[in-house]
């Protein structure tokens, strides 16, 4: 570990000589953590695929960070009768160093809780109790007796010095507040955003702190087929052409908004973004118990300590730099053991990737290795250099000088407003956009494209076409209209400027674009049509008829 800690603080003493050259050259790229290793692709529900940290773009709210968990990958918005839910069995949990040793400070651990009112159904998700006056199989609240699997959950605050928990605040007891059913389709959980999502966003008096769990739309920006096609983009060089293959998917997130001051190391707000309290560093993971036991009779029962399964900070890293034969363990360690492992160091010096970039002709050459810039986006923090000015820094101060991958937010940067947001982040001169934080609309993607093959101001030997206009054509969330119809999509249309951000899910009955087939104008079903027989009383008659 000595040799490499000194290998490292060479590194970042160097580069603040040359930083003009290399203090952004690299950012995790492509994809974020989908089915990213082996293990995780086989446990989609401790599958960490995205973590957001950003101050809260809300004027109301600027006091406030943002931080976002998304978990269980793909998930089709019609994939039920179970449709998707949290694991009860799996402590989710979103880590915060405001140290710099890669070990958390504070953690938000979440833990869920899932019902059932009515087993004797063939359905699952939501239900129609028949011969219940009641149940009339539409959701219109999240206490709906429809509502037949409904979910709840408990967070609490764990604080902790050099990673040891020193104490533990229950900021919500399980119970009293759930998470709304998944987005099945306008007749059973209609107006969805208004009766259901919003009314399970919560506020925890006194300190303002805000919390939401559920269902949201898949928001990352991707053509995640192009990328593993060889980096086969149906476009590389415009905002548009490209196939986004999140589009139409949704995703769980759990969210919080917690006031700046809970997350720095003195309980203070910074007074500007070079303060010694103002940059913390960000991650989330999954964990499972260590003993799982599956009964002749199906049931299961889970025992032991939690072990770590999945872990998320900066977007792609394990999926795109960690070695295969290192994703499953990247996964299960934290942050201060990470400069440890030679072949997690050699992975960021040297990426694969850039040279993946060249192999199949996109672009011409790459900055070569060793990559020092690599070391200071994903795990020592960019210090304040001549490039992004005297106020910008994502250095943890008074860190161990050790390579720690977390996502790295300057909390004294005030948020950028609606209207004026550069999807580009720092590389379109918005400094409160990733890598400060991730934001719900920053194009990781276009980013990384960019910077690892040198097309930015930071390497101008690089910062040429193509390297510098470099994208995989997908620039903007979810399609809104659909191309047969011309109706509006419903849900995942734009994401929201309030908390949580993430656009409402997609409904379960309202076709994908990638389900759209070419037919006939005549073929396609008026848009007015209504079933002449309103469906629960069709499945009451079918009861009563079998009396």
């Amino acid at each position: 570990m000595k040799n490499l800690s000194l290998k490292f603080k060479k590194i970042a003493k160097g580069l603040a000589a040359f930083l003009v050259v290399y203090c952004l050259s690299i950012v995790p790229l492509m994809a974020s953590s989908h089915a990213e290793a082996p293990l995780t692709s086989m446990d989609r529900y401790a599958d960490n695929t995205d973590l957001y940290a950003f101050r809260s773009i809300d004027p109301a709210r600027s006091g406030f960070v943002t931080l976002i968990a998304n978990f269980i990958p793909f998930q089709d918005p019609s994939g039920g009768p179970q449709f998707y839910r949290f694991d009860d069995t799996v402590l989710y949990e979103i880590h915060v160093d405001n140290t710099g040793d890669g070990l958390p400070d504070i953690s938000y651990q979440f833990r869920f809780r899932t019902s059932t009112v009515n087993s004797n159904t063939i359905l699952g998700h939501t239900a129609i109790t028949l011969g219940n006056p009641a149940s009339d199989g539409i959701v219109s609240t999240t206490r709906d007796i429809d509502y037949n699997m409904p979910q709840t959950y408990s967070i609490t605050r764990v604080n902790s010095t050099s990673g040891n928990p020193t104490g533990s605040t229950v900021l919500l007891p399980e119970g009293p507040v759930r998470t709304p059913p998944n987005n099945v389709g306008p007749r059973v959980t209609p107006n969805y955003e208004q009766n259901l999502a919003t009314q399970e966003i919560h506020t925890i008096t006194p300190s303002g702190f805000r919390i939401f769990a559920g269902q949201r739309d898949e928001g990352f920006l991707v053509d995640l087929g192009g990328t593993f096609d060889l980096l086969n983009y149906r476009s590389i060089i415009t905002p548009c052409g490209g196939v986004s293959t999140t589009d139409g998917v949704n995703v769980s997130s759990i969210a919080i908004e917690v006031p700046i001051q809970e997350l720095t190391r003195d309980g203070q707000i910074p007074a500007n973004s070079l303060s010694a309290n103002a940059v913390i560093g960000v991650y989330s993971t999954a964990s499972r118990q260590s003993t799982r036991v599956i009964a002749s009779d199906g049931t299961r029962s889970n025992s032991g300590p939690f072990v770590q399964v999945s872990r998320v900070g900066n977007p792609l890293i394990n999926e795109l730099v960690i070695p295969l034969g290192l994703k499953d363990a990247f996964n299960s360690i934290r942050p201060n053991v990470d400069g440890t492992i030679p072949a997690v160091v050699n992975a960021v010096l040297d990426p694969e990737l850039a040279r993946l970039l060249v192999a199949v002709g996109i672009v011409p050459s790459v900055p070569p290795p060793p990559r020092n810039d690599v070391a200071q986006i994903t795990v020592l923090g960019i210090p304040v250099n001549p490039v992004t000015g005297p106020n910008y820094t994502t250095v943890i101060s008074g860190n161990d000088g050790i390579p720690h991958e977390m996502m790295r937010l300057n909390m004294g940067i005030a948020p950028t407003p609606f209207g004026s947001i550069n999807r580009l982040g720092l590389l379109g001169n918005d400094f409160a956009g990733y890598p400060n934080g991730r934001r719900v609309g920053d194009d990781v993607t276009d980013i990384s494209l960019r910077v690892v093959a040198g097309g930015t101001p930071f390497t101008p030997s690089h910062n040429v076409p193509p390297n510098s206009i470099l994208g995989d054509g997908v620039s903007g969330n979810d399609m809104s209209i659909n191309p047969i119809t011309g109706v509006p999509m419903v849900g995942g249309t734009d994401f929201l400027q309030r908390f949580p951000y993430l656009a409402p899910p997609h409904q379960g009955n309202q076709p994908r674009r990638s389900n759209l087939r070419s037919c006939p104008t005549s073929s396609v079903r008026p848009t007015s049509f209504v079933r002449p027989t309103p469906f629960v009383q069709y499945l009451k008659e079918i009861v009563s008829s079998r009396k």
